[in-house]
């Protein structure tokens, strides 16, 4: 294998590629920025502040939300014709030879999208901006490159094997139809025809070629994942082996670190930013070798000096070595060395405990949570259970919800070996221990669930110590009018909008939701946040030291143990964890 044969079109047309990211970026970004300005507007003219997980019928039931629609539909047309029509045509001239001009492609790409007025358009556009994120492989869109399934759902998936069995067979489905259909842009916007009769060309092109395909794919991924590894263990242990070998003062080794730290982050942004190019470029080489039945080879171009690119990076060091002096002077207050978040055991005691129950609570005591949230519905007598699911032939073997049945019935079941409390026994074991996160669940959360939860939590005086939460947007609300006095919290996995504005006291945000702007923004509306569900070790150190006031967590013991071993950290792993998660 001639790796150098085989990387020569990528470092060669680097200039050309980050001429056309850059031009991209400069287009796109007011663009998307007007979008959502825009977006926020519409909203505010309706009297609601965030499209959220909780009321998305919004958006089909107000002509502002229609609109709202509209705007993101056009955005990600805008996408589309820049980030993936443009790049095609534009990777094509560059491979061709021929002058590439970025704006004449940019304007075929707008022109191209005329092509997606068709079933196969529509399955293009989905498979660009929703499942290529999802996959993690194929040309995709800025817009949406972060979209995955969110942790609590996929901890579900998992943790049944018919839905695990179900998600493999549709993933290896959708990937093997990505594959036979990765020529389909090349097709259309090259050949000049449609969408169909290019998905048909691609298949044909794939199955004829399909080994030669599957080597190169292979072979690309690999090379693409060692140029990013190798970098990152360079920069990684450059640092600890210069201050073994060099005695150093501790603010010229935290200088060090955090230039090295600065050049790697800038090294692995270049890799994500050029990731899409060089897919693009891969995809284009092989189409037209198959095209050409194995007879086009790359021409390499006459060498070219780049000033320009040079000037680049020589600024770039600059900068990365003015922002290390100041971080070097003033690293406690650039980096979070001390952890304030706090634990909440996710259904009482998270996996410490059997879920949902008094001896969850009393063990997330123990192992240092604040808090604790359990789940309560309305039993067929008007009492109020703790319990997860619709029913409970998970926790106890009974397939029957508690609507279906009384208080005493469910009194006779166990959750290995631990009874099924209820709102007051939960209550009364989290007095002077723990703050209750109360959350209102399944299809008896209603009005009446909500009037005698306040009831209850009364009745107990702590209504300092408790609050009410759910996924329930307008039952929330609810809540909020009606009980100003109490704490209210609203659980949420999609926003659109400003969030921050909402009217309840907590806003508990799945991960991928929670960003430091979202946490930020809430925080200077004087509201609280919390992450959930956060259990994996990685995530669970990185909100740990986020700004987040608190995360919910069935791994309670780890979380502790991390939080234990945090203010332990040495400046360099502070400076990785903070620049790279």
């Amino acid at each position: 294998m001639n790796i150098k044969k085989r990387i020569r079109p990528f470092y060669q047309l680097i200039p050309d590629l980050l001429l056309f990211q850059f031009v991209s970026f400069t287009i796109l970004t007011p663009i998307t920025g007007a979008t959502y300005a825009l977006c926020n507007a519409l909203l505010r003219t309706s009297g609601t502040v965030a499209v959220t997980s909780g009321n998305l019928g919004f958006l089909f039931t107000h002509w502002q939300g229609y609109a709202i629609i509209a705007l993101l539909v056009l955005l990600i047309l805008v996408h589309v014709a820049i980030e993936l029509n443009a790049l095609v045509l534009y990777c094509d001239k560059l491979l061709s030879g021929k002058k590439a001009s970025i704006l004449s492609s940019l304007k075929n790409g707008f022109i191209a999208l005329k092509k997606y007025r068709s079933l196969h358009g529509f399955l293009l556009i989905v498979y660009a901006v929703f499942l290529s994120p999802l996959l993690g492989f194929g040309l995709s869109i800025s817009l949406t490159s972060s979209l995955s399934i969110p942790n609590f759902i996929m901890s579900v998936i998992v943790a049944n094997p018919l839905l695990l069995t179900l998600l493999i067979v549709a993933t290896i489905a959708l990937a093997v139809r990505i594959i036979i259909n990765c020529f389909i842009v090349h097709g259309a916007l090259l050949n000049d025809t449609t969408l169909k009769k290019a998905s048909l060309a691609s298949q044909k092109l794939i199955k004829k070629n399909l080994r030669h395909f599957i080597k190169e794919m292979l072979i690309f991924a690999v090379l693409a994942l060692l140029a990013v590894a190798l970098p990152i263990v360079l920069f990684s242990v450059a640092p600890l082996i210069i201050t073994q070998l060099i005695p150093m003062s501790e603010p010229v080794m935290l200088f060090s670190e955090l230039f090295f730290a600065s050049i790697l982050f800038i090294v692995v942004a270049f890799s994500f930013l050029m990731s899409l190019s060089f897919l693009a470029i891969k995809l284009s080489t092989l189409y037209k070798k198959y095209q050409n039945k194995g007879e086009w080879n790359y021409v390499p171009r006459a060498k070219r000096k780049h000033p320009v690119i040079i000037a680049l990076m020589i600024i770039l060091i600059a900068i990365c070595a003015i922002f290390s002096f100041y971080g070097a002077t003033n690293f406690n207050e650039l980096f979070r060395t001390k952890v304030k978040t706090e634990l909440i055991g996710h259904r009482a005691g998270g996996a410490e405990a059997p879920e949902n129950t008094v001896r969850g609570i009393e063990v997330a005591y123990e192992l240092g949570a604040t808090g604790c949230e359990i789940d309560i519905q309305r039993t067929k007598d008007g009492h109020y259970v703790v319990n997860h699911d619709s029913d409970f032939s998970r926790v106890a073997g009974v397939d029957k919800t508690p609507a279906e049945m009384t208080l005493d019935e469910i009194k006779q079941l166990r959750v290995d070996g631990e009874p099924i409390p209820t709102l007051e026994e939960t209550l009364e074991a989290s007095r002077d221990k723990v703050t209750l996160y109360v959350e209102l669940k399944g299809d008896t959360a209603d009005e009446q669930m909500a009037d005698d939860a306040v009831r209850i939590i009364k009745e107990y005086n702590m209504q300092n110590q408790a609050v009410l939460i759910s996924l329930k947007y307008d039952l929330m609300e609810y809540v909020e009018q009606k009980y100003p006095e109490m704490l209210t919290g609203y659980l949420a996995f999609i926003s659109l909008g400003q969030i921050e504005n909402t009217s309840f006291d907590y806003l508990s945000l799945e991960e991928q939701l929670a960003t430091k702007d979202t946490i930020a923004a809430i925080h200077d509306k004087g509201k609280k946040v919390l992450v959930w569900t956060v259990n994996e070790e990685d995530d669970i150190r990185h909100f740990l030291t986020s700004d987040a006031d608190a995360i919910v967590t069935d791994q309670i013991k780890l979380s502790r143990d991390i939080k234990k071993q945090l203010p332990k950290r040495n400046p360099l792993e502070v400076i990785l964890q903070a620049t790279f998660y």
